[in-house]
């Protein structure tokens, strides 16, 4: 025994021997991971990870040397083949513990996804998954995105830069990496068309990694991390993630004017002294220019620090409500178990999931549905003490953190009050919405001990509110499950609408301004329940979600066909008919063969029929829908492009089609003559239809200087309330006769 206990001294004294014969470490590091690392242009280390690896060895004897890579899979590859010992900043995945030792983590960060500006926010990236995505090459990016996501498509780049610019020229639809080395290479090389637009449940981990073969030297940095105090750690941290860069004046353009002047002025001065006047004139446009280079660079650096706190903000608060996000609400309950153990306390979370909020969405539309999220956060707020934290996660799910409270009928009482919060109706708008609220309650450390499990816990909780009734709040229990949503009512009356014909036909006349005639009409769908008339602002976007919009455009398209060819044959002059064409019909292999034996029934010809198809909608399946629009026209049906102007298409896109109109949007000329922005747009679409060869029309004309404004400027043909509302077929048919005559 007395010899066992000997040897294992002897080990321990040959370690710290070794140990101390270590006097020089030589590191790898990525040269392109600003702000957190990188080689600068006197080839020395600089960044975050410098900082931090000066602060470790600031009482130490060590001495470090840089091997040199040329980007990060280099510097993993040199690691592995004992070129170096240590990475100094790293992030921790299980495929690098194979080969290295990570001390304690000094850096935490989570991953958010860069997309252009035109991208929506990603709620659930899983919804996202058949998208592709860069990450940097060899990161741990890449291995913990294909833990948590098997299906991810990934694709490797050589540094930030590189995986931004793909995303900006459109090679990628997003990039993957950590908020603050995003936004420094966006300062850095002017990058205006980025934006945050998810953040993810996991991130970088970073610590410091030694070989594995090298024991001696991983105990020792693993003391030295330890070490670290939290003020030198802020100080770090503040000095990196808080830099604002200053962008530096592009004077090239500048330069070459002035070699033009000087060298101009040298000819003058040769040869026509008498020119002396051309040479003031010449100085003033160089001055002007500089000027305006100035500006211009003044725009793009305030637009660049703009962007920079935006990204910042995004990344930890709800864009909404403003309340904070699961980012920093993960955050903040970490920290509140931090504070709980070390002072032996309890803290609560409610869970807290709006009931039937997607009725309200469906019902009453998603901005009366924003409204209301945003009405109920200011409810809850007035209920909250300074110490606890209400934070949106996701839709219609909010949480509190309540801390210290001082025992379980605390958490109880503040239940009980946000209940009676909505005894009396919200009022949004004219709408007087009644709202119940469903409240799960787990409480550490009697629930659970971590994160991820107290925020199960309440989750289930909630969940058992709702099965038993909503409206009411439950603690967790071992025993909760969860239950799955209702049915969409909305939903359900749309088939029933569809199945007992509810929909009916109105018709608005469209006036040809030139010759004061009658060009022809739209015809446009209503749904008439119970007597009372619908909105189609209530129930279209619902229709066009779950895919009937198909089945209700096909109704009103046999409709309308009937009712036109029976005008026709009454020998009345009714023009052409326009018909809105939802691109989910080009999905089907039907459609056209369809199209076809609906006018073969009814005799109808082709040239009195024009589909609308709105512009976002073109931009769904390009080619595929290239090519069934062009089986359409070649039918001799025309093509007109609606709300135009609202979307993104593009000349040569447009080019490709078999367009017959442009539908100027009601948006831009809701406004005209007065607005001389829209009055500019309007302008510039007439131009560019005719320069393309193509008619316009303008819908929302309601005021006789709109109409003239329209007329002046070329613009043929005009449809809104200035001649007359959507209306019935028979009203339609006495519109026709008196306007004819």
């Amino acid at each position: 025994m007395v010899l066992k206990k000997s040897f294992v001294i002897f080990l321990i004294l040959l370690s710290l021997l070794h140990a101390e014969d270590i006097k020089k470490i030589t590191i790898c590091v990525d040269p392109n991971w600003k702000p957190f690392e990188w080689i600068d242009e006197k080839g020395n280390y600089a960044g975050m990870g410098h900082d931090f690896l000066e602060a470790f060895l600031k009482d130490s004897n060590l001495s470090v040397q840089l091997y040199r890579t040329k980007n990060w899979a280099e510097s993993i590859e040199a690691i592995k083949a004992k070129k170096c010992d240590m990475l100094p900043m790293a992030g921790i995945t299980q495929e690098r513990e194979k080969f290295l030792n990570f001390t304690k983590p000094y850096y935490y960060a989570p991953y958010v996804i860069a997309t252009t500006s035109d991208k929506v926010f990603i709620d659930d990236i899983r919804r996202r998954l058949d998208k592709t995505y860069g990450v940097v090459k060899d990161s741990a990016v890449f291995d913990d995105l294909k833990k948590l996501y098997p299906g991810i498509k990934l694709v490797a780049v050589e540094s930030v830069y590189d995986g931004l610019q793909r995303v900006s020229n459109g090679e990628l639809y997003g990039f993957i990496n950590m908020a603050p080395t995003i936004a420094y290479n966006m300062q850095e090389h002017a990058i205006i068309d980025i934006k945050i637009s998810a953040k993810l449940s996991t991130g970088y981990k970073l610590a410091t990694a030694v070989r594995k073969d090298n024991t001696a030297l991983y105990k020792i940095m693993s003391k030295l991390v330890d070490k670290l105090d939290e003020s030198t750690k802020t100080q770090i941290e503040m000095r990196w993630l808080s830099l604002i860069k200053e962008e530096k004046v592009d004077y090239s353009l500048i330069y070459k004017i002035l070699f033009v002047f000087a060298f101009i002025l040298a000819g003058i001065a040769y040869r026509h002294f008498t020119l002396k006047r051309l040479n003031r004139q010449l100085e003033k446009k160089v001055e002007e220019k500089t000027q305006e280079l100035q500006k211009l660079n003044q725009e793009l650096e305030a637009k660049v620090i703009k962007k920079t706190k935006e990204l910042i903000h995004q990344s930890n608060y709800d864009l909404l409500t403003g309340l904070p996000n699961r980012v920093l609400f993960l955050n903040r309950l970490e920290k509140a178990i931090e504070n709980a153990k070390s002072h032996n306390k309890i803290f609560g979370l409610l869970f807290i999931d709006i009931d039937k909020f997607q009725s309200i969405n469906e019902s009453f539309g998603y901005n009366i549905g924003d409204e209301v999220l945003k009405a109920v956060s200011q409810k809850f707020l007035t209920l909250m003490s300074e110490s606890d934290t209400l934070s949106r996660l996701s839709g219609d799910e909010l949480t509190i953190i309540v801390e210290n409270p001082e025992n379980i009928d605390t958490l109880t009482q503040l239940a009980q009050h946000i209940l009676e919060l909505f005894k009396k109706p919200i009022i949004v708008g004219k709408e007087n919405l009644y709202i119940s609220v469903s409240i799960g309650i787990s409480i550490y450390p009697r629930d659970a001990h971590t994160s991820k499990d107290i925020l199960k816990n309440a989750d289930a909780a909630m969940h058992r509110a709702k099965e038993k009734g909503r409206n009411n709040f439950q603690y967790y229990s071992a025993v909760l499950t969860k239950q799955a949503s209702e049915r969409l009512k909305i939903q359900v009356s749309l088939l029933q609408a569809i199945e007992n014909k509810e929909f009916v036909v109105y018709y608005q006349p469209q006036i040809d301004i030139v010759q004061n005639k009658l060009l022809g009409m739209e015809a446009l769908v209503r749904w008439k329940k119970e007597g009372e008339m619908i909105s189609p602002a209530e129930f279209i976007p619902l229709a066009e979600e779950s895919g009937l919009i198909v089945e209700i455009d096909r109704l009103v398209m046999d409709m309308a066909i009937a009712q036109f060819s029976q005008w026709c044959k009454a020998g009345l002059e009714p023009g052409t008919l326009s018909l809105n064409l939802a691109v989910k019909h080009l999905e089907s292999d039907f459609f056209i063969s369809m199209l076809r034996k609906k006018i073969k029934k009814y005799n109808f010809d082709t040239k009195r029929l024009e589909l609308e198809v709105t512009e976002s909608d073109l931009m769904k399946d390009t080619q595929k829908v290239i090519r069934d629009l062009h089986a359409i026209h070649a039918l001799g049906i025309h093509i007109a492009l609606d709300d135009f102007g609202t979307g993104y298409s593009s000349l040569s896109y447009l080019k490709k089609l078999p367009i017959d109109k442009l539908k100027i949007d009601q948006s831009f000329v809701r406004d005209i003559p007065d607005d001389e922005e829209d009055s500019a747009i309007v302008k510039a679409i007439i131009a560019m239809a005719k320069s393309l060869g193509l008619t316009t029309i303008a819908e929302g004309v309601e005021t006789q200087s709109q109409r003239e404004f329209l007329y002046a400027n070329g613009c043929e043909s005009i449809q809104g309330y200035f001649y007359s509302k959507p209306i019935p077929a028979k009203e339609m048919e006495a519109f026709m006769k008196s306007f004819n005559a």
